[in-house]
Order: C-alpha cells, then sequence, then structure tokens
C-alpha cells in the first residue's frame, strides 16, 4: 500500500525499556511492534514484515546476534534494516553484530535519542546507514571499513576514525545533500558536540590526505559527497 506507514519490529526481553521505544516510536507516526520472547522473533518478523528492526543483544535462549544471522538467512530480510540497542559496550560485541549483519550498533544508556534519530534518517529521509558494508567502490574510489583504509587511483591512505567515518557516511550517501545536524547525530550520536568547525576541519584533512575535493559545502551547514 502507497500510503502503509513504516514499520518497526523491537525484540527485547526488558518490558519497560520495550514499551518506552513503542510509546516514542508510535509517536513518531510508525506502526511498531514489540517481542520480549527471543525464540518467537524471526516468525514475528515474518508475519510483520517490518522495514526496520531493533534487536537487544543480551536476551535468554537466543540473543539478538543470534536471531540477526536468522534473518540474514531469509531472503525476505537480506535489505532490511536491523540496528542492535544494547546494555553492553563491549568492542568485541560491536564487531561481532556489525559483521552479522547488523547496520549499526547504539547502547542504551546514551543512545535512546541517537536510536530515534537514525531511524528517521533511515525511514523518512532516506539516508543511509549500513555499517556492515565492508568496502564501498565507486569508480576509482575505494573505502575498506575494517582496516580504515582509502584508495584513491593507487594511492593508499589509512584515516583516522573521525575522518573514516564522516567519510564513509558520505560514500554510501552520494549526491545527496547533508546537513550538519544529520552528520553529528548519524555519525557521532545525539550525545556528542562537535562544533561545526570540526567537521570543515575533517573533511579539509580528507581533501589533503587523498588528494582530491571528494565532499564539497553546499551551503553553511550542507554538505554533498561529489565523486561518484
Amino acid at each position: 500500500m502507497a500510503n502503509r506507514k513504516n514499520r518497526i519490529l523491537i525484540v527485547d526481553d526488558d518490558k519497560d525499556i520495550l514499551d518506552l521505544l513503542i510509546y516514542n516510536l508510535e509517536r513518531e507516526g510508525y506502526e511498531v511492534r514489540g517481542e520480549t520472547k527471543s525464540l518467537k522473533s524471526v516468525n514475528t518478523a515474518i508475519e510483520f514484515n517490518p522495514d526496520l528492526i531493533i534487536l537487544d543483544i543480551m536476551m535468554p535462549y537466543l540473543n539478538g546476534i543470534e536471531i540477526c544471522k536468522q534473518l540474514r538467512s531469509l531472503d525476505t530480510f537480506r535489505g532490511t534494516y536491523i540496528f542492535f540497542l544494547t546494555a553492553k559496550s563491549e568492542k568485541h560485541l560491536q564487531v561481532e553484530a556489525l559483521n552479522t549483519g547488523g547496520d549499526d550498533y547504539i547502547e542504551k544508556i546514551t543512545g535512546l535519542r541517537a536510536l530515534s534519530y537514525k531511524v528517521g534518517s533511515v525511514l523518512k529521509k532516506k539516508l543511509v546507514i549500513r555499517k556492515s558494508v565492508r568496502e564501498i567502490k565507486l569508480g576509482d574510489f575505494l573505502i575498506e571499513r575494517n582496516t580504515r583504509t582509502v584508495t584513491y587511483r593507487g594511492k593508499q591512505i589509512e584515516l583516522p576514525i573521525h575522518e573514516f567515518e564522516l567519510l564513509y557516511f558520505f560514500a554510501q550517501n552520494p549526491k545527496k545533500i547533508i546537513t550538519e545536524d544529520n552528520l553529528l547525530h548519524n555519525i557521532w550520536g545525539s550525545e556528542v558536540y562537535l562544533f561545526a568547525k570540526s567537521v570543515d576541519i575533517y573533511i579539509q584533512n580528507i581533501k589533503q590526505k587523498i588528494g582530491a575535493a571528494l565532499i564539497s559545502k553546499v551551503k553553511d551547514d550542507r554538505y554533498r559527497f561529489e565523486m561518484i
């Protein structure tokens, strides 16, 4: 149906968190279903057919990573957004979640607003947030997530994390106008404050290291990745 609301499935055994997320996301205009039983989650997803799935990691019987593996093995969910929301901040869990096919990883303690913003970015603004993508190739340009390296016309550069994340986000959204607000919330999270000047500095550093002006400033707070 053309006018169908975007659907979101949340799988979390913590009913208080589940109810809070359902309440907030329904207020933003989404059709939301919650599932507390991890063993039922895949069947619930098949029945509900969501546009985006939010998984807690630590749950009894099946954890979120195992659920993600099952979902990604089905053709129906190969392209569905899957975000992890968890109380665990261990780096190895983040890596495993993304390697399994998760598109982003958000911590519960500081990330509820970040989650809401990112959901809106992919479902309403149609921006791409897929941290599970290991390589992006556009013409002479190659970006590799696991090594944080960029190759342009045979020249390979390893970027610091902030510069890399910025370029990686732009490369997934070529030719789109992206606001400074989009960058701050989707890359660094709503709890992280960076001056606008910092974004400009990162972009200038990327230009100098790669030797090409990949990102242009089209207005005071709006940017675009030009190279395709």
